[in-house]
């Protein structure tokens, strides 16, 4: 996937603007139906606490510009930039808008710890004297997403996506929470639901205007149900389906049976790992795969189908 069929896709995206041939393969079929391609890996969002989950999807942008918007922040003079916690004026100057103070160690990794003055809130009293439905923007910050979406519901460019972010069971993070202390699950859960968030904005633009449906976009995940609870991956699982809904393809490295029975074609490599693999051992639809009799993948995902059917015979 990765020395493969990224640069290739690539190249055949740039190779299509230059009207010219690929030197990274002899043939590639159906590329042709791929507007993009992104590579949902598990890196950081952030590497620094003034990035967060908030400002990440964007949706910090508005709450700045509703709690602007306030009566005593109009009174006041206060801007949208008043309320962010990187620039000067609102913020807690002695923390630097970090809610937190940075101490050395000479022989010990560098700890912090919250800030005296702000009390870990970020912003100096001031600002924090604005108050909307009577929480201040301090106190958003430390709103778990799902509270936020709650406390926001009267503001879709807020609440929706932090309704995806609920959805995909990122709800318990904190809206402030630093970037750096996210898993790289819940960063690769962060990524997917930006990318459905620029879906869903795609969507209304095309409506809007009454243009053709927005070419698909290729998605390439390794690995994404990686330290995650099974609910957690069903909710995984939605994300992925609502991706392929909207018209775009998703191909995902997994070796999670609950993935695997999801997917409408599964590639098989085996029969062993590394040196002994990568080679096709089955191909096709999930039943496919189930009945191949080289497949050491075939045995477990029969049972997989199995209980799925016997499970939906039951509610049915």
């Amino acid at each position: 996937m990765h020395d493969v069929i990224w640069p290739a896709i690539c190249e055949q995206l740039q190779e299509r603007k230059r009207a010219g041939n690929g030197d990274l393969f002899k043939l590639i079929s159906g590329a042709e139906e791929i507007e993009a391609v992104y590579e949902v890996d598990q890196s950081p969002i952030g590497k620094t606490s003034r990035s967060t989950p908030g400002t990440y999807v964007k949706v910090f942008d508005e709450i700045r510009s509703l709690y602007a918007q306030l009566p005593v922040s109009r009174v006041r003079g206060y801007s949208a930039s008043r309320f962010s916690f990187n620039a000067e004026g609102g913020r807690c100057e002695t923390c630097k808008g970090q809610g937190a103070i940075k101490l050395e160690m000479n022989f010990l990794p560098s700890s912090y710890v919250p800030c005296e003055d702000c009390r870990g809130r970020r912003y100096n009293p001031q600002t924090l004297e604005v108050l909307y439905n009577e929480k201040s923007i301090g106190d958003v910050m430390e709103m778990t997403i799902e509270e936020a979406a709650q406390f926001f519901s009267a503001h879709p460019k807020i609440a929706r996506p932090l309704s995806l972010l609920v959805d995909t069971g990122l709800g318990y993070l904190k809206l402030g929470q630093p970037s750096p202390t996210l898993s790289g699950g819940e960063a690769q859960r962060l990524k997917l639901v930006t990318q459905l968030k620029r879906g869903v904005s795609r969507a209304a633009d095309e409506q809007i205007r009454k243009m053709r449906k927005p070419g698909s976009t290729l998605y390439l995940l390794e690995e994404p149900t990686i330290g995650l609870h099974m609910a957690d991956i069903e909710l995984l699982l939605k994300v992925l389906h609502r991706l392929v809904d909207e018209g775009n393809t998703v191909i995902v490295i997994e070796h999670n049976l609950s993935v695997i029975a999801e997917a409408d074609y599964i590639v098989d490599l085996g029969p062993e790992a590394g040196d002994a693999g990568g080679e096709l051992v089955a191909c096709g639809t999930p039943e496919q795969v189930a009945k191949n009799r080289v497949s050491r993948t075939a045995p477990f995902l029969r049972k997989v189908l199995n209980t799925a059917r016997q499970q939906t015979a039951r509610s049915s």
